[in-house]
Order: C-alpha cells, then structure tokens, then sequence
C-alpha cells in the first residue's frame, strides 16, 4: 500500500511546476527577482463530512489553528547553499538541498553541510559552506576529485568513501570507507551503504563497476541517494523514504522505468531527478501519476553529464523486475545485459596511465634567482585501442581542433573533439593543449595530502609512440611517430616520455621550505580524452627536499 497521499495530485501540479523551474533556472540582468520563497507542496484539503442542514442563524466562523501535518516543499533563493534551494520541511527537521551541477549536490540536515562528489568543473566551492561530511559514491573522475575535497574539508570533515574510492585514496587523505552493508551515524545522521551497480561491455567482454548508494535517516526523515548506476539490486530492503534522488540516463544510469519501479519500492513523497537527459523526468512523472510520488527535477548550473564509455545495455533485460526483487547480478545475467539488442559495435577506447616521475633534480639559476624541480613524466596507453587525435582546421579561423577518432570493433570509427593542437615554440612543434599537469603538496602530520604549494601549471604534449612499455599485455605496431598537426596519438603497449630537460618539464618551488612533499602527475587533468578506465590517470609519489637534493621516500 503507498502512504497516504498528502500532497496536490501529480497530475494538477506538474505542468504549474514544470513552468516555475523553467522560469527560475536563470534571472536575467533588469528583470524582477524570483521571489524568496515559493511554496512547492501544500496538503490535500479534505472534503466536509455531511452534516444536517445548517441552521440560518449566524455562527462564528471556524479557524484552522494547526499545521497540516506531512513532508513539504519549497523553493528557496540565496540563502547560505546559494541559488536554487530545495528546502523539505517535516514536523520535526528541515533539510535542504541544491544541485552544484552534474553528480555534485549539497545537502543541510540541522545544522550539518553535506557535499556530495564535489567536482571542481561543477561550482565555485570558496564560495560554499565547508563540508562536515563528503559522500563519494564511486570512483568515476567527476565524483572523485582530490582537489575539490581538500576546497570544502575543515579539519573535522568526514569522508565518507565506496570501497573502489578509498583504493584510490588509500595514502592521500583520512576516509572512512563504507562497504555494502555497513551501517554508521555521523552528527546524528544515519547512514547506510547500498551497493550499485554500472555494467560496461568491453572488448574482452562485460564488466561490473560497483559503487555507493546512500540511505540516511536523520530523525524521521529519510532520504534515498543513487549514484551512477544500471540496476540496485537491494532496493526492495529499504523500506519507505521521503525524497529519492535518482540518475536517469538511458546509458549511464538509470530508465525511467527503473526509476519507476524503484519508486513503487521505496514509496517516496518525493523524487528529485538530478542528471537527466531531455524529457526522462517528463516521463518517469507520467509513469508515476496517481501513486502519491512526486517528481521535481533539479537543474544543474554547471558541469556536465559522465560520458559512457561502450553501446547502451540491454533495457528490455536490464531493468526488468528481477533486480528490483534483491537479486544479485550473476554472470548470466551480466552477459544478458549486452545482447544481441545492443545499440552497436563495442568500442576500442584507449586507457592513459602515468608513470612514477624519474629524472628528479633541483636546479637553481642565478640567472633569475629562481628555482625549478625537474622532472621526467612518461604516460603510456594501456587500453583496447590507439589515442588517435586529427588536427582539425576550422573554416574561417586559425584555431586548430583535435579530434579523438576511435575505432569500432566492426572496422569503423566515432569521432570526438577534445580540444586544440598549439604550436610550441619552445619545442617547435605541436602539442595537444593542456594534456598533463604536475603539483606539489604539502602534508598533513599524518601524511595524507593537505594543499597544492606549487604547479607547473598545464602542459602540452606531442603525442607519439616513444617506447615499448614493459607494462603492457598488448603491444602494437608502432603508428604514431611525429609531431604533426594533423596526426598525433599512442598505440596500444607504447609510452610517450617527456625528458626532465625539456621546456615545460619543471615546477617552480622557488622560496619553497624543505621537507616532505607529495608529487602529483596527472595525465587528461580535464577529463577530456574518452577512455576504458577514467580513474587511473594521475600517480603520486612522496619526495625529500633538502636544499638542491631531492630524494624520493617510501611513506607506506
């Protein structure tokens, strides 16, 4: 039995509602402000019992003293979250909620501040409350950004991590990494781990990625948070939640008729759409009319949606009711997924993966009183298919475009842009444009990385096939070995290395104190490049600096 329903029917609300978000996502410069406060969801008004007749003589006018009780919602503007707010008010707590952009959110329960995958790409986070607890759902480029975390910690932050994250941060920064199951209370919220699942079909067959889900109660309130995911197979075991916030993407995440069917489990007052493509939340409102749930789509200011990185699943096998019932996806299942309904051919996407800087050397130039780490960085591509760019000259304009081509495993190709090709005078040739980036942080007494204390900033590279990688299962004919505008790229097994003596290869660490300091070298900073694996691009590496003598250290 759905709860009881307490709130305006879908069917009235959704057109009304759908016009106020599209008319408060972006106030231009002369036009009246949005007001303060708009009241999103008001209680059903019951119909009068039958009563005699009333007696003609005057009789004081009844007045309804008490509020109505149930889960309200609001829209509030530029209180402490900034912009649009989604404010929930029950009988006893208030939470708040604002989409940063893409899979970032921020979310208030009382008086403790929520960030949830902060992306440095989704809002300007100096300007945001800092965070008393960060959620991480999964390990994915956009969800797991070292930079954006250190941004909104304090001292007393928690990070709350999947178990595929924490490997990644496992010597960087303090976590608290939350297996499937596990069950903790952090300032009097509850929180409980859901695993969920993202399947990718690869050349060597299908794969699982597992993530986070979230459930946390605080007081009565209960709130549901999926992540990037194909299915949830425990959803059944959740019980009744007030706000469900859900992925929908016909690649990525979620169907509407996912959605649907997850709704129909966890019977919440509200679901909140938070990355969508065109009308999916249009569509999951429809599926949903008349069973007491209702749907508010967030908008992102910023950021953009994950990429998939293969043909789009199975659906009609995929979303069937079987993973709403608590099953586990068995193997056959899994192979289920990418039938012979998928969408098309299997892509040979590259895989970039950066090498321990070598070379290390501190040299000083009196020259200009400055002085300089150098470094020798190697980045290699460990994947299904070449890095193919294809410089691209736009008509009418100087810019030249790189293109990512990837081959199909069918003998064709998809094309991507993914940026630019400049010309380096330093090295007198081309170079993709921001490909790699090399910092310097200080630590924490206990070792884990605390601030960026220098930068090289980005560096271009030539992209070509240099070296054999002793690294590789795979090596292929070499088949990129200039430095061409119009042809750069790696081959699969093959390494481009980047000597300590070139222009470009060093960080400024003039006035910088001696001591212990985490070296970061990230390959793709910007996510731009399309690959098989988006999470193994940068390394780090631990360095003793004592005047013009660099050494690096074991810390583990």
């Amino acid at each position: 039995m759905f709860r009881e329903m307490t709130h305006i029917h879908l069917a009235r609300l959704l057109p009304a509602l759908t016009l106020l978000l599209a008319s408060c996502a972006l106030v231009n410069p002369g036009e009246p402000a949005p007001p303060r406060t708009v009241l999103l969801s008001a209680p059903e008004i019951p119909s009068p019992p039958l009563r005699p007749a009333p007696d003609p003589r005057p009789t004081a006018v009844p007045v309804l003293t008490t509020n109505p009780p149930g889960l309200l919602a609001r829209l509030n503007w530029q209180d402490e979250l900034g912009e649009r707010t989604i404010v929930f008010d029950s009988p006893e707590e208030t939470i708040k909620l604002r989409q940063a952009g893409s899979g970032s959110l921020i979310l208030k329960m009382g008086e403790t501040v929520i960030h949830v995958n902060p992306w440095s790409e989704a809002a300007d986070y100096s300007s945001l409350p800092k965070a008393d607890q960060i959620w991480i759902t999964d390990p994915l480029p956009e969800h797991l950004d070292l930079r954006a975390i250190r941004e909104i910690s304090k001292d007393s932050t928690q990070v709350i991590v999947d178990s595929a994250s924490a490997r990644y941060l496992e010597g960087l920064l303090s976590f608290v990494p939350l297996r499937a199951g596990a069950l903790i209370t952090v300032d009097g919220i509850s929180i409980q781990a859901v695993p969920a699942y993202r399947a990718e079909m690869l050349p060597d067959g299908p794969r699982l990625y597992v993530g986070n889900s979230y459930l946390a109660s605080f007081g009565d309130f209960k709130l549901f948070l999926a992540g990037d995911a194909h299915f949830i197979p425990d959803i059944a075991d959740l019980g009744k939640v007030d706000v469900a916030l859900l992925t929908l993407n016909d690649i990525s995440s979620l169907s509407p008729e996912q959605a649907a069917g997850i709704a129909r489990s966890l019977e919440p007052t509200f679901i909140l759409p938070y990355q969508y493509r065109g009308q999916e939340p249009a569509v999951l409102g429809r599926l949903l009319v008349g069973t007491g749930t209702m749907v508010l789509p967030l908008n992102a200011t910023g950021g953009t949606a994950p990429r998939a990185s293969g043909p789009t699943p199975n659906r009609s096998v995929a979303f069937s009711e079987i993973f709403l019932e608590g099953q586990d996806p068995q193997p056959a299942l899994l192979e289920a997924l990418f039938g012979a309904e998928q969408d098309g051919p299997t892509l040979l996407l590259p895989d970039l993966r950066t090498l321990a800087p070598s070379g290390l050397r501190i040299v000083y130039s009196s020259r200009d009183e400055t002085t300089l780490l150098r470094l020798t960085n190697s980045v290699w591509n460990g994947g299904y298919g070449a890095l193919n760019l294809v410089g691209v000259v736009e008509p009418g304009s100087e810019t030249l475009n790189v293109v990512q081509r990837i081959s199909r495993d069918d003998g064709e190709y998809v094309e991507e842009s993914i940026g630019e090709f400049i010309f380096h005078a330093g090295h007198n040739h081309w170079h993709l444009d921001s490909f790699s980036i090399y910092e310097l942080w200080s630590l924490q007494p206990n070792k884990t990385l605390d601030q960026v204390v220098a930068s090289s900033g980005k560096v271009g590279y030539c992209l070509r096939d240099i070296r054999r990688s002793p690294e590789a299962d795979r090596i292929d004919r070499a088949g990129f070995t200039s430095c061409s505008p119009v042809r750069q790229g790696l081959s699969v097994g093959w390494t481009d290395v980047y000597q300590y003596y070139l222009a470009g290869q060093s960080i400024d660490i003039t006035g910088l104190a001696d001591g212990t300091y985490a070296l970061m070298s990230t390959a793709d900073p910007h996510n731009l490049i399309r690959e098989s694996d988006e999470t193994n691009n940068g390394i780090v590496i631990y360095l003793e600096i004592q005047g013009t003598k660099v050494t690096v250290v074991d810390l583990s």
